[in-house]
């Protein structure tokens, strides 16, 4: 059901009051369609189970691995290397389905300093965001 309400779905791009030629949309969610952000959540899920995020943060005695929220994602761990491998593993899952990890966008926050980057793909890829919201609190 879901395939035949994609299959054969098409967009313009619409700039500066110049509208593209007709393309056929190949892969993703339409924008603005109502059934979209529940599929994108289940194929989201799907990434996030395979992908075996083993670590996590204990607050207050309950367990986070990981906050959502639309396309926004917050994975929680206690060591740079943990969060290392969970971005492994995510990148990795979902490369298998056709998504990537924006690593532009991608930042980190720690409760400390550290001169020590994150790494995905083998790139020291992700940069520090240096105001941490945990560091004054603490």
């Amino acid at each position: 059901m879901v395939e035949n309400i994609y299959k054969g779905a098409i967009a313009r791009i619409h700039i500066d009051n110049q509208i593209s030629e007709a393309f056929e949309i190949q892969r993703g969610v339409r924008q603005g369609d109502p059934i979209s952000p529940k599929l994108y959540i289940a194929f989201i899920e799907q990434v996030f189970k395979e992908a075996d995020l083993k670590y996590d943060i204990n607050i207050d005695g309950e367990y986070l691995r990981d906050l959502r929220f639309a396309d926004d994602v917050a994975l929680c761990t206690e060591k740079e290397e943990e969060m290392e491998e969970h971005l492994d593993g995510l990148n990795s899952e979902s490369k298998k389905v056709g998504l990537k990890i924006h690593k532009g966008k991608t930042k980190y926050m720690t409760t400390y300093k550290t001169e020590r980057p994150i790494v995905i793909d083998n790139e020291n890829s992700l940069s520090q965001n240096t105001h941490s919201w945990a560091r004054q609190h603490q």
